[in-house]
């Protein structure tokens, strides 16, 4: 066929482009699988087909010619050519490219998730590492953009990593939603051959199959969610990183010399640049999500394209991207050094005002004119229109007494931010067991794949209707 060049250009190749890069290995793998199935079932000529991928899929598959519109279809014709019509054929009983390319796409995604969540679990191991190195390190948190509070660093890094925490876990709800097989569901009602959908999942080391043979070829939710988790740890680093750049800004957060740059006209500036260039991408993350939804909108159900095709070169982008910010920001905090004296240059009579309040309240004072007394002695909070002793006051008002007295769940007491690192550290371990335990299902069966015993048990005979079909046109 000779197709026009607008459409050659603009979607067959470079959907064969994309597909030739990145998913050439899961087409192998679904196939294999199938294939296994089928010859299991007794269909002839699946055996052959099996040994036939096992031998094609070491070979480099060839560039986009023009000849073939896909992929599949390119496999399916090196088949035809050095196998036989008939063997390529056995391949695609039952099969349609719908189950096939969503089961590669879910693939694909998975395994690339599987990765991210490594650099993940790394951003937030260096994130408790560097509270631990920085505790009790006092600095002066901001509300509306004025100091308002002191807190310590690695309090204020133990509620970041608390955010990240369940971004993380978001990301891997979103996983187990994507961790489906859709091969055995054909078209959209389901193979004709008794294909055993359960195993097919195994064999290819997802969670389990999508139960309804419609919603498994269908339905674009998985990719939608994966971009919803993926724009929400957008926005918890951007904030992040906000923070970041406020504090380099002042000199509090010196970024290491190889993730900063010169100016090329003020000599004097060193620029905290990997701290922009991570945010770019975590914005990018949260704009993702637009085109995700976009291709959803008004997109029939029984339309996949849309929603299958289309959504999968964006979602490959947006992984790249959270790679990119995971550990572009991993980077900045293992390079670069807090400075206690700047985190703490706010420091002021001010930012305790609270706790003077608090000290008037305790002495028998009304919280209300408790609160209007100490506005009226400030700035400076002065103690002689408080009506007390100054010395009284001030050591009521010191930073180890304010830390001390918040030693409430969470709070930035020296047991209690003692008590929430060991429990970030604890979920950070059962995060890591569980990724660990998720790669090893995903690689045995990868192996065991390429490893199935082609010869049916001893006795077992090809079912009676599968006999029945043998020479009706192929699926």
């Amino acid at each position: 066929m000779r197709w026009h060049g607008v459409f050659r250009r603009w979607v067959l190749a470079r959907h064969y482009r994309f597909a030739r890069e990145a998913l050439v290995p899961y087409f192998f793998d679904a196939l294999s699988a199938y294939a296994l199935e089928l010859a299991r079932l007794g269909v002839p000529q699946a055996g052959e087909a099996v040994r036939a991928l096992r031998e094609l899929r070491t070979l480099p598959l060839p560039s986009f010619t023009g000849q073939v519109e896909d992929v599949f279809f390119s496999i399916q014709a090196q088949l035809a050519e050095h196998w036989g019509e008939e063997v390529a054929g056995a391949v695609r009983r039952g099969l349609s490219r719908n189950d096939l390319d969503l089961t590669a796409f879910r693939a694909y995604l998975r395994d690339r998730v599987l990765a991210l969540l490594g650099d993940f679990l790394r951003l937030r191991a260096v994130l408790l590492r560097v509270a631990r190195a920085q505790a009790g390190v006092p600095l002066i948190l901001h509300t509306h953009h004025r100091p308002a509070q002191p807190t310590t660093l690695d309090h204020y890094l133990l509620g970041i990593e608390g955010l990240l925490f369940r971004d993380y876990r978001r990301l891997v709800r979103a996983l187990s939603t994507l961790d489906r097989c859709p091969l055995g569901a054909s078209a959209l009602a389901g193979s004709p051959y008794p294909v055993d959908r359960e195993r097919l999942a195994a064999l290819l080391g997802f969670s389990g199959p999508v139960e309804n043979t419609l919603d498994a070829v269908a339905s674009g939710d998985y990719a939608l969610e994966l971009a919803f988790a993926l724009a929400g740890l957008g926005a918890s680093l951007s904030r992040f990183l906000t923070d970041l750049l406020a504090f380099a800004e002042r000199g509090a957060f010196v970024v290491g010399e190889s993730l900063a740059q010169g100016s090329s006209f003020m000599p004097q500036k060193r620029n905290p640049v990997v701290l922009e260039h991570a945010r770019i991408y975590a914005g990018r993350l949260t704009g993702g999500i637009g085109v995700l939804l976009a291709l959803n909108h008004n997109t029939p159900f029984t339309d996949l394209n849309d929603h299958s095709t289309g959504v999968l070169e964006p979602l490959a982008g947006l992984l790249e991207d959270a790679e990119a910010v995971l550990e572009l920001t991993r980077a900045a905090l293992e390079e670069s050094h807090f400075d206690p004296a700047l985190l703490l240059v706010e420091f002021s009579p001010e930012v305790l005002a609270s706790e003077a309040v608090d000290f008037l309240v305790r002495r028998g004072v009304p919280l209300g004119e408790a609160y209007r007394r100490v506005q009226g002695a400030l700035p400076g909070v002065r103690p002689e229109l408080l009506g007390v002793e100054r010395e009284e006051l001030l050591a009521w008002m010191g930073l180890e007494g304010f830390f001390a007295r918040r030693e409430v769940l969470g709070g930035v007491g020296p047991r209690a931010r003692a008590e929430t690192l060991g429990r970030a550290r604890g979920r950070l371990r059962e995060d890591q067991r569980a990724l660990t335990a998720l790669r090893a299902r995903v690689r045995l069966a990868r192996r065991l794949l390429g490893a199935q015993d082609l010869q049916p048990p001893k006795g077992q005979q090809a079912p009676q209707e599968e006999r029945q079909v043998e020479g009706q046109e192929e699926a």
